[in-house]
């Protein structure tokens, strides 16, 4: 074969290509895992207002009040299954509520695609989510408002919201502020059983 056809050929081409760029792909994922180690952790603020009262219905069913998760930490996610950051962060919640689940942390999704639960539960069987989810675009208008999904937001076990994130918000980024709430939460148990004593 000359030497001119080689240098056609495409597995000639690819190895030229890879020998000229690897160090690309090298510098992405050295990228990505320095910013997973060392990106800044989220600021709890320090006395958030009043979180909504959220009474509906889940997709399976039953009756969800965010009242009577009074003295967990409950993450709301609003969402949709059209949306694809959404789609990225949440199997990372998904993790995180098996991971907290005995720490008094509770996960509750609201989807607000405007296909209903015909197009919401595909989806939550797929990816095993493993907590409540509702069905309700008007519900999240009203007591989560913004254009963006998706959006996030952290309620402490008085019944505040600390934190509210609009865009993909990933389980290592989570993972912290729900360590800090749950401690926060212990301490002033037992901050509250001493002063009954």
């Amino acid at each position: 074969m000359p030497d001119s056809d080689r240098d056609r050929s495409p597995w000639h081409i690819v190895w030229t290509y890879v020998r000229a760029y690897w160090h690309w792909p090298v510098l992405l994922v050295m990228g990505i895992y320095v910013y997973q180690q060392y990106m800044p952790s989220i600021e709890l603020a320090a006395e958030g207002r009043p979180a909504p009262t959220v009474a509906a219905e889940t997709l399976e069913g039953d009756r969800f009040r965010l009242e009577d998760h009074r003295g967990a930490v409950v993450v709301v996610n609003v969402w949709a299954t059209w949306c694809p950051p959404c789609r990225v962060e949440m199997p990372g919640f998904v993790d995180l509520q098996r991971e907290f689940e005995d720490a008094g942390v509770q996960f509750v999704g609201i989807a607000v695609d405007r296909g209903g639960a015909e197009a919401v539960r595909p989806f939550v069987e797929e990816k095993g989510v493993n907590f409540p989810q509702i069905v309700d675009p008007g519900l999240a208008a009203r007591h989560f408002p913004g254009e963006a999904v998706p959006r996030t937001y952290l309620i402490d076990k008085q019944g505040r919201i600390r934190y509210e994130h609009s865009g993909v918000i990933l389980k290592w980024a989570l993972d912290d502020a729900l360590e800090r709430l749950v401690d926060e939460s212990m301490r002033s148990d037992l901050k509250q059983s001493r002063l009954r004593r």
